[in-house]
C-alpha cells in the first residue's frame, strides 16, 4: 500500500503477485499520484466502518493507513478475487467468514461507484466477457465474425467440421491458471482426426468451433477510453504461433499498427454497449486484407504489448485514473 498526502486518492483493487499492477503503481508513485493498493485476497486484514446515512464519514483502514470514503475519487478494479480466511481452522466458520468478506468487498466497490468512477464496474466486466453476446454485438456494428458453433452435441460438431473442413476448436470461456514456473492454459487448435474421434466427450462440456480463417497477420488492439493502441502480431512468421499467437516468443514480431477511424469507432461502440472503458480486442487480418473480430477482453493484460512496442498504454491508464481524481471522470469514448 502506498499513500501520498492529498485531498484525494485512487483505490487500486488487485491481487498479490500482479506484476502489471506493480508496474503501473510504480509509475504512479514516480509521478507523485496518490493511491492505495488493496489486495482482494487480503481483504480480511482490512478494517471497514461504513456508516449510514453519513456514508462520507465511513473509513477504510489497512497497512497502518486510514482513508475516508470521501477521499476516494477513483477506483481501478484491476483484479477481483475472493478474500480468504485461512487463519480460521473450522471449515464451516471459514466458509461463512469468506462469504461475508466476499460480499462485503464486492458491495463496497458497488457502493463506491455511486460516488466516484470505477475502471471498470464488475457487472460491466462480467457482461462484457460474454463471448456469445460479443459475436452478436460485433456483427451489429458491421464487423465480420467467424462462422461459429457452440455445442455439446457430437453430431452437430461433426457436421460442422464436415461442412467447413478446416475448423478451429477452443474453450468456451477460456481456461488457465498459474503453475510453478509459468501459466497453464488451453490453446486454440485445429480439429484433427484424433480430436474428431474424441468428439463424444464434448457432451461433458461445450466447445467453441469456428471456421478456420487463413491469416496474413493478427491484431491485438488495446483501448483506454478514447485512446486506441493497435499492435500487429505477425503470427504466421513462426510455426508455433500460426494457429494461436499466445504461443509467442521473442521471435514473433510485434509492431505498432495504424488503424482507421472506422475500425476505432466500431470497437469503441462495442465498449460503450457494455459500459467498458478499458479492454483489448483480438482480430484477424485475412490474406485479402479483411478484418475479422474474434473477441473482446475487458480488464485486459497489456504489459507485454507495451514492452515490445513502446506504446504508452500504462500512461493512458494513469491519465484516465488521474482525470477521475481531478475532473470527476469526463466520459470521452
Amino acid at each position: 500500500m502506498h499513500s501520498v498526502e492529498s485531498d484525494s486518492c485512487i483505490l487500486i483493487i488487485t491481487r498479490e503477485n500482479d506484476t502489471t499492477a506493480d508496474h503501473v503503481l510504480r509509475r504512479m508513485a514516480d509521478r507523485g499520484i496518490p493511491y492505495f493498493r488493496l489486495n482482494a485476497e487480503k481483504f480480511g486484514d482490512v478494517g471497514i466502518a461504513l456508516r449510514f446515512p453519513n456514508i462520507h464519514d465511513s473509513v477504510i483502514s489497512f497497512g497502518g493507513m486510514q482513508i475516508t470514503i470521501s477521499k476516494i475519487r477513483g477506483v481501478w478494479l484491476r483484479r477481483l478475487i475472493k478474500p480468504t480466511a485461512c487463519q480460521i481452522p473450522d471449515l464451516e466458520a471459514r466458509t461463512f467468514a469468506e462469504g461475508e468478506l466476499d460480499f462485503s468487498l464486492r458491495w463496497l466497490i458497488d457502493l463506491l461507484g455511486n460516488y466516484c468512477p470505477v475502471l471498470d464496474p464488475e457487472a460491466n466486466i462480467l457482461k462484457g466477457r460474454n463471448k456469445f453476446d460479443q459475436l452478436v454485438v460485433a456483427e451489429n456494428v458491421d464487423l465480420r465474425i467467424p462462422i461459429t458453433l457452440i455445442t455439446n452435441d457430437s453430431t452437430a460438431a461433426r457436421d460442422f467440421v464436415d461442412r467447413h473442413k478446416k475448423v478451429a476448436i477452443k474453450s468456451v470461456a477460456g481456461y488457465g491458471h498459474q503453475v510453478e514456473g509459468g501459466f497453464y492454459t488451453v490453446y486454440t487448435n485445429i480439429v484433427t482426426n484424433d480430436i474428431l474421434g474424441r468428439f463424444d466427450l464434448i457432451r461433458l462440456a461445450p466447445v467453441c468451433l469456428q471456421e478456420y480463417i487463413e491469416k496474413d497477420f493478427e491484431l491485438r488492439i488495446t483501448v483506454v477510453g478514447s485512446r486506441v493502441f493497435a499492435c500487429r502480431i505477425d503470427s504466421q512468421s513462426t510455426p508455433q504461433t500460426r494457429v494461436d499467437w499466445r504461443h509467442y516468443d521473442d521471435l514473433t514480431p510485434h509492431s505498432i499498427y495504424a488503424t482507421d477511424k472506422s475500425l476505432d469507432d466500431r470497437l469503441t461502440a462495442i465498449m460503450r454497449h457494455y459500459g467498458i472503458r478499458f479492454a483489448s480486442f483480438d482480430l484477424i487480418v485475412t490474406l485479402d486484407g479483411k478484418i475479422v473480430f474474434l473477441e473482446m477482453n475487458p480488464s485486459t493484460q497489456f504489459l507485454w504489448i507495451e514492452k515490445l512496442t513502446g506504446m504508452p498504454i500504462t500512461d493512458a491508464i494513469i491519465l484516465r485514473l488521474w482525470f477521475a481524481v481531478n475532473f470527476m471522470w469526463p466520459i470521452a469514448m
